[in-house]
């Protein structure tokens, strides 16, 4: 009667005291090994809980923010970390969606301490629904965020307002208020540390650390002769490639399609060929070349790289 009365206490300082009392009484003392585990459990549940917000669930998976730190520490950024778990056949999307879809919104407006959050993309797959090819991730994933504190050694209370779209057959779009607040003091690793660590990995890095490079970058009439254009590049590996899939970014008004690939019979160089349109220009009129500089983002599996090129002009 007496334990049970000591383990439904959840002060653990409280809960220590009667422990105390507990002990010098001298009737459960054998009891003392599972109080002490259940205090333990008690301690280190309390802190897991401090370093991730609620998950916020639906019957198609849930979304929580998580840290990869127990407190703010001196350090003037924080490593956090956006963790989708999705159920069997439902997939949300990268931040070049594809042919369809919508990218994660990320709101910070409501947060302390907060100057700027940045998030990383780690390298998406390619899927299909209902006949359109999209870019995204199923299962479990964390999108790793670099979060640059205003004041750095205070406390910091994260607020995301999260707008995202998960799909299966059909695309429902999803709505998550999360909040996390880490306290000021010394920064320890949190459990989460790791995933964070490892998603962070499968983040796109220059291209050249990876031994690729672009040697070509053109616009090209398409065949068919009907005014449409293409970009067309031309990669090459220092190690074979398995699977690779490029995306280009443009200007404003500038759209690339979803690359098609012929690789080379060693597999060390790739040809790429994306779509290209301007937003506004009528069906069959020919496009006009790209003004400026396009992000490349090469994927291989795992493994991404990105690229700066100007159209006719010198690879970087």
């Amino acid at each position: 009667m007496i334990l049970g009365a000591v383990i439904a206490n959840r002060n653990p300082f409280i809960y220590l005291n009667n422990m105390g009392k507990v002990m010098t009484d001298g009737r459960i003392i054998p009891a003392l090994g599972a109080a002490v585990v259940v205090l333990l459990a008690f301690l280190i549940g309390s802190e897991v809980r401090a370093q991730a917000s609620p998950w916020t669930a639906s019957e198609r998976g849930g979304v929580r923010l998580v840290s990869a730190v127990t407190a703010t520490g001196s350090a003037r950024t924080l490593a956090l970390g956006l963790e989708f778990a999705l159920k069997p056949g439902w997939k949300t999307y990268w931040r070049v969606p594809g042919e369809s879809g919508m990218p994660p919104r990320f709101d910070w407006s409501g947060s302390e301490n907060v100057a700027e959050a940045t998030v990383a993309w780690p390298s998406p797959m390619r899927f299909e629904i209902a006949g359109t090819q999209s870019y995204g991730y199923e299962g479990r994933v964390v999108l790793p965020i670099r979060v640059e504190l205003a004041e750095p050694g205070k406390a910091a209370a994260l607020r995301l307002n999260l707008r995202y779209a998960i799909c299966r057959e059909v695309c429902v779009p999803e709505e998550a208020r999360l909040a996390l607040d880490l306290p000021a003091g010394r920064a320890g690793a949190s459990p989460h540390a790791r995933a964070i660590a490892a998603f962070a990995a499968r983040a796109p890095q220059p291209g050249r650390r990876l031994g690729w490079r672009i040697e070509r970058a053109s616009l090209a009439p398409a065949p068919g002769g009907d005014g449409r254009w293409e970009l067309v590049v031309e990669a090459a590996s220092a190690a074979p490639f398995r699977a690779p899939e490029l995306v280009a970014e443009g200007g404003e008004r500038q759209h690339f399609g979803l690359s098609s690939v012929q690789l080379g019979a060693d597999r060390r160089r790739a040809r790429f060929v994306l779509p290209y349109r301007r937003s506004g220009e009528p069906a069959g009129h020919k496009a006009e070349e790209p003004a400026g500089e396009i992000a490349l983002t090469l994927f291989d599996g795992a493994r991404g790289g990105t690229f700066t090129v100007r159209v006719g002009g010198p690879q970087h």
